[in-house]
């Protein structure tokens, strides 16, 4: 074979692999999308199943819509609501379930459904879902920039918007009522007075703390600030508080891993205060909805976090087969003695909740529903 034939065979050669790469990486690119629009099926790393599309205005995010089941292209190809699934894909400042009933347009049949609204944190805006469907609508869009909190009533048709005033560490209050004006609600309100302390929100009642750096006053009061009532005198003047049953608030010092604490529960109709859990590093607890039980977390020895449950009628504490900060855990309104929480599948060393609200940790977690009655963890 001359030089010449041999150069040209071997510039074929390269050309028919070039071809050959170029063939099976095409042709394996477009095998992970169906025959119908393109659509992908290769698996994502996130948990929560196939997530929408928030717009850039924020009005909607689609992507998950309908009711038993969902088109998710225009062939109608049909999938199931996932069971959990992922609402926002922004950091909120606070949320609520309420049972609403809704009318199709189509049939003018109406259903019954459980609706979500949430604020989101970083602009102030309102958007609200069904259990039922996967569309987002957002329903207020006054910007209220950083809020901190968002504490709603039962209903979801008003709450108080928790934030720091601009350069100040002054903490502003406002109580806001979401009209039916459209075609987005918006936000009535006023502010209740600065520098209120933790809040808790039970139907259309608020329990507060207003402190003055050595003492603090529990206070009574409707959602909108309206009617107070003075139900509680502290000498001590950093409290923390959960109001999670109608009839009794939990109380306890602003914990930390670094003191010893002791946890109290306050009865709302006559003021009287009980000590329930004494001694205890980083203590903060939740009464079940019938005042039944408190589950309470703490420090575990000089590291790690333990957690047990008060039984309030017998006054005895056994520990729980989890170990989690109460901050993760929410009583069923179904069942008394059930509580779900989130539970870190490891806790390293550390000052808890100390590290943990600091942002010097982070948990990978686990849901459980416990059965304090039974010691029944699923």
């Amino acid at each position: 074979m001359s030089k010449k034939s041999f150069t040209i065979f071997i510039l074929i050669l390269l050309a028919l692999i070039v071809f050959l790469w170029w063939f099976l990486f095409f042709r394996s690119g477009n095998q992970t999308s169906s025959g119908t629009n393109g659509t992908s099926t290769s698996t994502t790393l996130f948990p929560f199943g196939t997530t929408g599309s928030q717009n850039g205005n924020g009005s909607s995010q689609t992507g998950q819509t309908g009711s038993t089941t969902i088109d998710l292209s225009a062939s109608g190809t049909k999938a199931r609501l996932p069971r959990l699934r992922q609402i926002s894909f922004v950091p909120t400042a606070g949320a609520v379930t309420y049972d609403a009933t809704t009318t199709v347009p189509e049939t003018g049949i109406a259903t019954s459904s459980i609706m979500i609204r949430y604020m989101e944190r970083a602009t102030g805006h309102i958007y609200q879902t069904e259990s039922q469907s996967a569309d987002v609508v957002r329903i207020s869009n006054i910007t209220l920039p950083k809020v901190h909190e968002a504490l709603w009533n039962t209903t979801g048709d008003k709450l108080l918007i928790r934030y720091t005033k601009d350069g100040s560490d002054t903490i502003r209050t406002f109580f806001a009522k979401i009209s039916s004006s459209s075609p987005e609600t918006a936000l009535e309100g006023f502010f209740l007075p600065d520098d209120l302390a933790n809040i808790s929100v039970q139907g259309d009642k608020i329990f507060y703390l207003s402190e003055n750096g050595v003492s603090a006053q529990g206070i009574l009061a409707n959602i909108d600030g309206s009617k107070k009532v003075a139900i509680f005198d502290s000498t001590f003047g950093d409290w923390g508080e959960v109001w999670s049953t109608p009839s009794i608030v939990t109380l306890f010092p602003r914990p930390s891993g670094l003191v010893m604490s002791s946890l109290y529960t306050l009865d709302t109709t006559t003021g009287t205060y009980l000590k329930a859990v004494g001694d205890t590093l980083g203590l903060t607890g939740i009464t079940d909805t019938k005042g039944t039980y408190v589950i309470y977390s703490g420090m575990n020895g000089t590291s790690g976090i333990g957690t047990a449950v008060y039984d309030v009628k017998n006054q005895t504490s056994k520990n729980i087969n989890v170990s989690t900060l109460t901050d993760k855990c929410v009583w069923s309104k179904k069942s008394p003695t059930i509580v779900y929480c989130a539970v870190p599948q490891s806790v390293g060393a550390g000052t808890y909740p100390d590290d943990w609200y600091k942002g010097k940790t982070s948990f990978n977690d686990d849901m459980w529903k416990i059965d304090v009655s039974t010691d029944e963890t699923t």
